[in-house]
């Protein structure tokens, strides 16, 4: 502990949010299959890379290097967007805890799928490396990490339109559901108004 200063506050802090990120993915029920889904997609994207590797050339990588900035800048983007609404403050404490819990996952989401990116960005980048220099490096290993973080990326792309819809969603029925009971509260009281003055 006493060496702790020695590391940057950024690191110390990095840690604090990957341990708020481990304890978000353990509220989820079907942990072990989101896992076990993932690597799956990676395996079949990976399996695919190696078989067709031959046909892959510096075109192609750089193409996927383009993709792969493009993607990342837009994930970032979804990712400072997420979770801000204007109905947060009209939600009540339960609903309020339900909506963070929620977009706590979607960011936890997001951020897998930003390192799938990154990932295959950084392989695309050693494999044209390899290519161009006397690395020993396996080509076929390379394209085949490009291609399985390639794969499971976009999987994860595809799956964010509707994490984001859902937490709009949730937001938006919370508004609705507080306004029927509000005009419910505001019939209520004006029947019973009515009814004392025809009583008197």
């Amino acid at each position: 502990m006493k060496y702790l200063y020695l590391v940057p506050e950024e690191l110390r802090n990095a840690k604090k949010v990957n341990d708020s990120l481990a304890n978000v993915a353990s509220t989820s029920k079907s942990n072990k299959a989101y896992l076990l889904w993932n690597l799956s997609i990676f395996m079949m994207g990976g399996g695919l890379g190696g078989y067709f590797s031959k046909f892959v050339d510096d075109g192609f990588l750089n193409a996927i290097i383009t993709f792969d900035g493009v993607i990342i800048g837009f994930v970032i983007t979804a990712m400072l967007f997420s979770g801000r609404s204007q109905f947060v403050s009209k939600m009540t404490v339960e609903q309020t805890k339900i909506y963070s819990a929620r977009t706590k996952y979607m960011l936890m989401s997001q951020i897998n799928t930003l390192f799938a990116f990154l990932c295959c960005l950084g392989f695309s980048l050693l494999a044209l490396l390899a290519a161009k220099t006397d690395l020993m490096l396996d080509r076929t290993v390379l394209v085949s990490m490009v291609s399985g973080y390639f794969v499971l990326g976009c999987y994860r792309m595809m799956l964010l339109p509707f994490q984001i819809y859902d937490i709009h969603a949730f937001a938006l029925d919370n508004l609705v559901q507080d306004s029927v009971d509000e005009a419910r509260g505001a019939a209520k009281t004006a029947t019973e108004s009515r009814l004392k003055m025809l009583g008197k």
